[in-house]
């Protein structure tokens, strides 16, 4: 096998992969990331990712990747422009049937990898549903931003009150894809309100008020992208491509 990406593959190729080999789904999203960062940004994230993760196990025949769902569910986002979103519904809908194609076949091991916050909800339901049509299909979550170990690099504060277009995202995009981002664009950002909050109700707390993007911030961002920087996130990277190979080596043995 000369690749590790599914679309590059011939029909002969796929049917001779084995049937333990692991489908990694990438799931992502084309929606406003602020004045500083391209509405791509959740999309090239997760390829870059992909693609170096792909480079370091090149020998490797434990796993495949499918072409990445970009075009995801954005509607808190939607106020503002370049987003390109699915309505909920259908999203879920359009992705279980794309999904049983592949799972209807002899492959059984799943890795959902997403990049978008706003679907996190919507990847459950999906590996619901398909979890109870192929009951013998091992279908794992996996959504990047919330892997073990940023806490390192970035502070607890702007990673739980950050999350989009702030140091975190803008670090990786300064690592992976530096001539995306709009560095004379780069300001002083405000993370979310939840942080100074007494209230039981919030935005990203356990007791959820349904917001838009609008609702929290003017500018579309929720973090502060100043302090970001190329070093912190290539250390990211680091840590999100060993976390998913822990991922992959774990499934392995299911």
């Amino acid at each position: 096998m000369l690749t590790k990406f599914w679309n590059n593959l011939t029909t002969e190729d796929i049917s001779k992969l084995s049937r333990n080999t692991i489908i990694i789904v990438p799931f992502s999203a084309i929606e406003q990331h602020g004045p500083h960062l391209p509405v791509s940004t959740d999309k090239i994230i997760l390829d870059k990712i992909i693609e170096k993760l792909c480079q370091k196990n090149s020998k490797s025949r434990d796993f495949v990747v499918l072409p990445n769902l970009c075009i995801g569910s954005s509607s808190e986002h939607s106020s503002f422009q370049g987003t390109l979103s699915v309505n909920s519904l259908n999203y879920i809908s359009f992705c279980i049937d794309y999904l049983e194609s592949i799972f209807s076949k002899k492959f059984y091991k799943f890795v959902f990898l997403n990049s978008h916050g706003g679907q996190t909800s919507h990847i459950e339901v999906i590996s619901k549903e398909l979890k109870a049509k192929f009951s013998k299909s091992k279908i794992v979550k996996a959504n990047y931003f919330l892997f073990s170990g940023y806490e390192r690099i970035i502070s607890i504060n702007e990673l739980s009150h950050g999350y989009h277009g702030g140091e975190f995202e803008t670090s990786l995009m300064l690592f992976l894809d530096k001539d995306n981002v709009r560095l004379n664009k780069i300001k002083k950002g405000s993370l979310s309100p939840d942080l100074k909050s007494k209230k039981i109700i919030g935005y990203e707390k356990n007791v959820k008020l349904q917001w838009d993007t609008q609702n929290i911030s003017k500018t579309g961002i929720i973090g502060n992208p100043q302090n970001a920087s190329s070093l912190k996130g290539e250390k990211l990277v680091t840590i999100t491509i060993s976390t998913i190979e822990k991922i992959i080596k774990e499934l392995k043995l299911l």
